[in-house]
């Protein structure tokens, strides 16, 4: 048996090494607990920042969580990470290419977004049709008069070649080329920017990052008198969308999983919703 003072220091060890406050009763995480693995990601301009919102979400509801985001690599430069292991996750705003398909990844879509046509107001243009947009793109249409807006030169905004917005305005064209005069912003945000100081400007966009970026003075426009939106893209109404995936390696990380599966599944409506995305299939 042991002596009395000695039962009782033993006891208090107990204590301390179950993680148990003295007199509370409550069980508190050890300092020494591990955190979850970090999370690295990059991607799509277009994509990336409705990821940051749910990284937020996800590490408000999952304290130990850590995410990191890498700027400045695209769709291409981003999935080359996973697959090369300097990356955790690649925001896609496209299909994997027959290459990258050949490589031991996952894709998980998660959300749908609009591709917008937008102008700054006071433009009175409240909407265009597809001849509309291939005219102006086209280099035909050249003066808002044209088309029911004022007399003012159209200043042509467009992204570069290899962006997926870019990529939806060539099937709206149909195979014809852009002959118009454009102005060519490299990046997403520098679109959002454009559209925001730019008087008599058309540009086109994701629809959530006007809202994530919180552009003042835009409007966006009808397409062939649809409105695009969630609702719209849900019914099909819309078809001028992209989709966004999540992709992994095959032998992700458990902490990878767990917000992958947090970013494609329920928890993940609420900020979906309040940006203006559809949920992803």
């Amino acid at each position: 048996m042991l002596p009395r003072r000695m039962f009782a220091a033993a006891a208090a060890m107990l204590v301390v090494c179950a993680g148990v406050v003295p007199g509370t009763w409550q069980v508190r995480r050890s300092l020494a607990a591990p955190q979850d693995a970090v999370v690295r990601i990059s991607g799509s301009g277009e994509g990336l920042p409705v990821v940051q919102k749910l990284a937020e979400a996800y590490t408000r509801e999952r304290g130990d969580a850590r995410i990191e985001f890498a700027a400045g690599v695209n769709t291409g430069g981003a999935i080359r990470g996973v697959a090369q292991g300097t990356l955790d996750l690649a925001v896609s705003a496209r299909p994997l290419s027959p290459e990258e398909a050949r490589e031991a990844l996952v894709s998980r879509p998660f959300a749908r977004d609009a591709v917008v046509f937008a102008v700054r107001l006071p433009n009175p243009v409240l909407g265009l049709s597809t001849s509309q947009v291939r005219a102006i793109y086209g280099g035909i249409a050249t003066n808002w008069q044209q088309i029911g807006g004022p007399a003012e030169p159209i200043i042509v905004l467009n992204r570069n070649e290899g962006d997926s917005g870019h990529g939806v305005l060539m099937k709206i064209m149909n195979g014809q080329p852009v002959r118009a005069r454009t102005v060519v912003l490299n990046k997403s945000k520098d679109m959002v920017a454009a559209l925001e100081s730019t008087p008599y400007a058309l540009g086109y966009a994701a629809a959530g990052l006007l809202r994530i970026y919180q552009a003042r003075n835009v409007r966006v426009l009808a397409l062939d008198s649809v409105m695009p939106s969630a609702d719209s893209i849900a019914r099909g109404t819309y078809p001028w969308h992209l989709t966004y995936a999540l992709i992994s390696r095959r032998d992700a990380s458990p902490a990878v999983a767990r917000f992958v599966d947090f970013a494609a599944g329920p928890a993940a409506l609420p900020v979906l919703k309040e940006y203006g995305y559809a949920a992803g299939r």
